[in-house]
């Protein structure tokens, strides 16, 4: 792993630890390997956007977001809120790249979708729509 990746398992294990702590509920890591696969990205890529880099264009954040969301959601690294801890991140990414959102909506996305049907092409497809 590289120390990117290292950085970013920790920013989604606070983030994780935090909704946790607000909703009173479970903390911690269920599966140290599925988290290691969501801030993987293909040729040892990371999820620069959870480091609050900036990205050159909304594609490579959109992308990065379907990669979050998808990887989360199929591996389910955390005990619990795996979900609501996705819509946290979401939510601070989006706003570190002044991107209007509409909270509500992305949380009803996050809740109803079947990964089984969508990759996180069709995730990151759906943010791109629905942010611009």
């Amino acid at each position: 792993m590289t120390e990117d990746q290292k950085k970013e398992m920790k920013i989604f294990a606070y983030t994780h630890w935090r909704v946790c702590k607000e909703l009173d509920t479970d903390t911690g890591i269920r599966d140290i390997e599925a988290l290691k696969n969501v801030v993987t990205m293909p040729g040892g890529g990371s999820l620069t956007c959870l480091l609050g880099q900036k990205l050159t264009n909304k594609k490579d954040l959109y992308s990065q977001i379907g990669w979050l969301v998808y990887y989360t959601l199929e591996g389910e690294p955390l005990n619990s809120k795996n979900k609501a801890t996705i819509v946290l991140a979401i939510s601070w990414i989006l706003e570190h790249y002044n991107i209007d959102y509409d909270l509500e909506q992305i949380g009803d996305y996050i809740e109803n979708l079947d990964i089984m049907n969508k990759g996180n092409a069709d995730i990151s497809a759906w943010f791109s729509k629905e942010l611009e």
